[in-house]
């Protein structure tokens, strides 16, 4: 990765043409096909065929869903697991992208951001003068949130920062905290990488719910009592917290701005994300 971290606020960046990729999704099982075109009205998602006039803003407004992953909707559209891409398009700083999509969720790929990251590296972006994009929201007070075992929080920093912690009763030895001060190169290097992660007694559960049908040990990491049962080795030792820190900067990219303060997030998951970005957008956001 070549880019610099851009400090200007009144840029936007898209990408110069259409990109393709596809793959199985995790719950759907299904081959599903995305491309991205270039865009000047934000990040937006719209479907092949008959509901291809059904637009769908990445806003937290649209947010229909948060378990298992974050899901977009509007109308009789919907758009699963957004969060990896979405993740990479922010911490990229790329804020004009449509997505076409083919089937109902987009591709897990090998659970990360890193297929992502490299197909978007192959494309040369461009960057044009825009009165629509907004300033950046500086923290200026503490603000936090409790959601059923979850905390969330945000202080005033001169940085983008996230620290992130995560535990779980039966697996003490899975416990992690990781902080990161946020840039597009640290997002290449330590975030994008690290996968999606399941608990072995979680597999029976969702399958009998109809979810993960495309799940496997190619694109996500299963535990058990007994270690990992991937072949592959971790990425990082402490892969688990930095996936949530993916899943977490995709889920903040639908607030639509950038936010200059420090996170901290005690057993975060989708759903605490959404709600506690929805207080952060009522008092940090709405009224300027």
């Amino acid at each position: 990765m070549k880019r610099k971290l851009n400090l200007s606020k009144k840029i936007h960046r898209t990408i110069q043409q259409p990109i393709t990729f596809e793959g199985i999704g995790v719950h759907s099982g299904a081959m599903t096909k995305v491309t991205l075109h270039p865009s000047s009205d934000g990040i937006y998602f719209r479907k092949s065929g008959e509901n291809a006039g059904v637009c769908v803003a990445a806003s937290l407004d649209n947010v229909t869903d948060t378990v298992h992953g974050t899901t977009l909707g509007s109308s009789n559209v919907s758009f699963a697991v957004v969060e990896h891409l979405l993740a990479a398009l922010y911490s990229l700083e790329i804020d004009g992208v449509e997505v076409i999509l083919e089937g109902d969720e987009l591709p897990i790929m090998d659970g990360s951001a890193l297929p992502l990251v490299k197909i978007l590296d192959g494309t040369r972006i461009v960057e044009k003068q825009s009165e629509q994009v907004h300033d950046d929201i500086v923290i200026k007070y503490p603000l936090n949130y409790e959601h059923k075992g979850s905390f969330l929080a945000v202080f005033p920093s001169p940085e983008f920062t996230i620290s992130y912690f995560i535990s779980y009763k039966d697996y003490p030895k899975l416990t992690q905290m990781k902080t990161m001060v946020m840039s597009p190169e640290c997002f290449v290097r330590e975030i994008a990488p690290a996968r999606t992660f399941a608990f072995l007694e979680w597999v029976e559960p969702l399958q009998k719910q109809g979810l993960i049908k495309g799940g496997s040990l190619e694109n996500s990491l299963v535990y058990s009592k007994n270690g990992f049962l991937n072949s592959s080795p971790l990425r990082f030792a402490d892969e688990l917290v930095r996936h949530k820190i993916l899943d977490f900067l995709g889920d903040i990219s639908l607030l639509g701005r950038k936010i200059i303060g420090h996170f901290v997030i005690l057993c975060g998951g989708h759903t605490a994300h959404i709600e506690f970005f929805k207080k952060l957008k009522k008092e940090f956001i709405d009224g300027d």
